[in-house]
């Protein structure tokens, strides 16, 4: 929280002076303010930022072999995130260690978005500054969304003052602190805990469920949050970015749901394993697989967290074979009694998954799975 107010008050005079100067001279502020917030919260995030910006850019450029050049570059960005990710881990919130590298999550994708587009020869004309303009960009820099290059771009070179962009922006903001402060720290981290807290031991499974419920509300409203302000933020630079969020708990299906939560990670997955296994293997469910796990280990490399991430593909998997069932079709004639089932299922499914990765073990995890399904052995320590 402390950061994300940080980038809001830097973002204030950047506002201004990025505005007022010359076209040519716009985003150097931009570059300037993203290097000092990260020299003065963690300094070997830009390190790093600097160091794979350059050597991903050169690398793509300078090596003959353009499959053997973005290989290199995945390796290279791969074998970062993943010592980093083995040594400390991530959660929902933003880590205050400062060791650990702020945004690194959101930027070594970024990059490998980067690379693989250049292999495809889809990106866009641009110079070396245009990519350091898009790996810096301040609003995005801590939580996303994992934005693509060729739109941030194409809002680039084409950016000029929008008042409708600027109203929209502070709006957003807005309902980005409402929905951090009110909605998540007041409502569910100080109200709702305190009741489930006070509850006495005879009501051990409202509990259970309202703890779940809480983990799982406050997570997605402090990312949405969060989301909001970076979005809104991007707004007032001049730059429209992609949602990450589109009411996800009213999702019908597993699949749905993905298609509406964290957006710019499930579209990532997608586009950068699901189809290039599936074209390999000509596999949906060993290629959605694959998908979901590197969706886990995106969040943290830990066992809860593949658990996590398997228990989705399963999910996913057998939405789509449920979906060319006998009973899916019946069920048509009953729309409305459709779509609310499914959006209550769907809704209990993700609470429960979101059990593998609320608590500190898998242990107190599936304890509580016993709670909530009666299945509670006296005898467990």
């Amino acid at each position: 929280m402390e950061q994300l107010f940080t980038i809001l008050s830097i973002s204030i005079p950047l506002l201004l002076v990025t505005w007022l100067l010359s076209e040519k001279w716009q985003f150097l502020p931009m570059l300037i303010a993203t290097s000092y917030f990260l020299s003065s919260s963690s300094p070997l995030s830009l390190l790093l930022l600097t160091t794979t910006t350059l050597t991903s850019y050169y690398i793509l450029r300078h090596i003959n072999s353009i499959g053997a050049a973005t290989l290199i570059v995945i390796i290279q960005i791969a074998s970062i995130f993943l010592f980093f990710k083995l040594k400390h881990g991530v959660s929902f919130t933003i880590s205050e260690n400062k060791i650990m590298p702020i945004g690194l999550s959101y930027y070594a994708f970024r990059q490998i978005h980067y690379a693989i587009e250049s292999y495809k020869k889809q990106t866009p004309v641009h110079t070396i500054i245009d990519y350091f303009n898009y790996m810096f960009f301040l609003p995005t820099l801590l939580v996303g969304p994992i934005n693509r290059f060729s739109p941030f771009l194409k809002d680039y070179k084409k950016r000029r003052w929008n008042s409708h962009f600027f109203s929209e922006g502070l709006e957003r903001i807005l309902y980005g602190l409402v929905k951090i402060i009110f909605l998540g720290n007041y409502l569910i981290n100080l109200k709702l805990n305190n009741y489930t807290f006070n509850l006495s031991n005879e009501y051990e499974w409202l509990q259970a469920y309202l703890n779940m419920f809480g983990f799982t509300a406050n997570s997605y409203i402090q990312f949405a949050g969060y989301s909001d302000i970076a979005i809104g933020l991007s707004l007032l630079f001049g730059f429209r970015i992609n949602e990450n969020f589109n009411s996800p708990f009213l999702a019908s299906n597993i699949a749905d749901f993905w298609r509406r939560y964290h957006i710019s990670l499930s579209e990532w997955c997608r586009d950068y394993v699901y189809f290039p296994f599936l074209a390999i293997t000509r596999n949906s469910k060993i290629s959605i697989l694959l998908a979901m796990l590197i969706l886990g280990i995106w969040h943290e490399v830990s066992l809860r967290y593949l658990l996590w991430g398997f228990s989705h593909a399963i999910a996913i998997n057998f939405w789509y074979k449920y979906e060319n069932s006998a009973l899916h079709k019946k069920l048509n004639r009953l729309p409305l009694f459709k779509k609310g089932l499914g959006i209550f299922i769907t809704l209990h499914f993700v609470m429960l998954s979101f059990l593998l990765i609320s608590e500190e073990t898998l242990l107190d995890s599936f304890h509580i799975f016993k709670i909530l399904f009666f299945l509670k052995n006296e005898l467990y320590v």
